[in-house]
């Protein structure tokens, strides 16, 4: 083995012991206090390279899944999805971030073990070695967020939104505390 074959085998193993945050875009990376429009713009939050930079110099990495945004004029298809991951990526390798990985449901049967909170997205992203997700953090805005990470034992993180009601019978039901912050920056602020 050449030196360059050893120096990228030695590359691919640091990043593959980075840890990794899994999250939803809209409310998490993007605005959505307006519904969406396919072939709008969207807008980042104002924090958002902060907190990219933030968690990217703390050692995570990025994990999309997502699904329809919550507040939408109309469903988005595939290659919406397609554009605005595209965008996704370029953007967080702007601020200094790796995406591993982005997994997302264009639909909304709640029948379809894709759709949170359903966990087949999830269940594949750590089936193709993308995540531990006993190891990692959840993040995202509406209550089916939190309950598909509870199902695989991710660590649930909630970014506060209108889903207050919803997520305090959850936790009252399932015995358990979900963290909430006002934004991604909020959150990487407190990790160690």
């Amino acid at each position: 083995m050449g030196r360059y074959s050893s120096y990228m085998k030695e590359l691919w193993q640091l990043q593959d012991n980075r840890k990794v945050i899994g999250l939803t875009l809209f409310g998490v990376l993007f605005d959505n206090s307006k519904p969406f429009t396919p072939g709008q713009q969207l807008a980042p939050f104002d924090d958002t390279e902060q907190a990219i930079r933030l968690l990217s110099q703390k050692g995570y990495d990025f994990l999309i899944i997502a699904g329809q945004p919550p507040q939408k004029t109309r469903n988005l298809e595939i290659i919406d999805f397609e554009n605005i991951l595209g965008a996704t990526r370029d953007m967080i390798a702007q601020f200094g971030g790796r995406v591993k990985n982005a997994y997302y449901a264009p639909g909304t049967d709640k029948n379809d073990p894709y759709v949170k909170p359903n966990t087949g997205m999830f269940e594949r992203a750590q089936n193709e070695g993308m995540v531990k997700w006993a190891d990692a953090y959840y993040i995202g805005v509406e209550a089916s967020d939190v309950k598909a990470a509870t199902k695989i034992k991710a660590t649930p993180i909630l970014i506060k939104t209108n889903v207050a009601s919803k997520l305090k019978a959850f936790e009252l039901t399932h015995q358990i505390k979900v963290k909430e912050f006002n934004t991604l920056f909020e959150f990487a602020q407190s990790l160690e």
